[in-house]
């Protein structure tokens, strides 16, 4: 059986880099330019990711990673308000107020079992001691389950966190709980985590002073308060001027 001619291109697409022979036509200052451009732009696609290290994910009050901030994928934040809603006669209904309710947002992070960053030392490092480990995860698989140990830590946490973006950050967030996701067209290897997230309102808290003399201590309602009947002069104020 004769085979089949291939017809030869008639000009030949060889790349111009330092190392490869020059043709007719180029030179050696070319290629080293084209190397020394590739070069550059792989240092600054790993300058832009460690960059978005620090601009994506959730961050302690002292600008720590929580989790790695590398694998972040998406961000979802949700504000809003909501009305009070009165019901009235004939089926209609009466809207008086308007307030806002806590925010709520989300993180979706991959991990794959390549880095792993920490900024809460009180949960990594029980978590370390509890696997056996006295530094960061060697191998992908401690990796993983070092990422999958610290979601149920930081789900059961009463610390407050901070959702990072480059155009806002979100302070004073709880993490509520984590869903985690493998599927087969992304790759099962692939740990693909959702951590929710909820702003915690910080209010001022009520503080008495101590009076030098017990006589001009405040009065402090610590129980129930009992009702009394009205005096004779109360009564007669009431009379005369009514109650407004």
């Amino acid at each position: 059986m004769p085979l089949p001619s291939i017809g030869l291109p008639a000009l030949w697409d060889i790349p111009v880099a330092a190392g490869v022979p020059a043709l007719l036509g180029q030179s050696v200052s070319t290629g080293v330019q084209a190397s020394a451009s590739t070069i550059l732009a792989t240092a600054l696609d790993e300058y832009t990711i460690t960059s978005a290290a620090s601009q994506w994910g959730i961050f302690t009050a002292s600008n720590q990673p929580v989790l790695t901030s590398g694998h972040v994928r998406a961000v979802g934040i949700q504000s809003m308000y909501q009305t009070s809603d009165a019901p009235q006669e004939n089926g209609s209904f009466l809207s008086y107020n308007k307030s806002r309710i806590p925010g709520h947002y989300e993180v979706e992070m991959v991990c794959d079992g390549s880095s792993f960053e920490y900024g809460s030392a009180s949960i990594f490092s029980d978590l370390l001691s509890s696997m056996g480990l006295s530094s960061s995860p060697s191998s992908a698989a401690q990796t993983k389950a070092l990422f999958t140990a610290a979601l149920g830590q930081l789900s059961a946490s009463l610390d407050l966190y901070a959702v990072v973006t480059p155009e806002a950050t979100y302070s004073n967030v709880n993490i509520l709980g984590y869903s985690l996701e493998r599927e087969a067209h992304r790759g099962v290897s692939m740990l693909y985590a959702r951590v929710y997230l909820q702003e915690i309102r910080m209010t001022a808290k009520a503080g008495a002073t101590t009076a030098q003399e017990a006589s001009g201590q405040s009065m402090v309602t610590g129980g129930n308060v009992q009702t009394q009947s009205l005096t004779a002069d109360q009564v007669n104020a009431l009379a005369q001027g009514g109650i407004f």
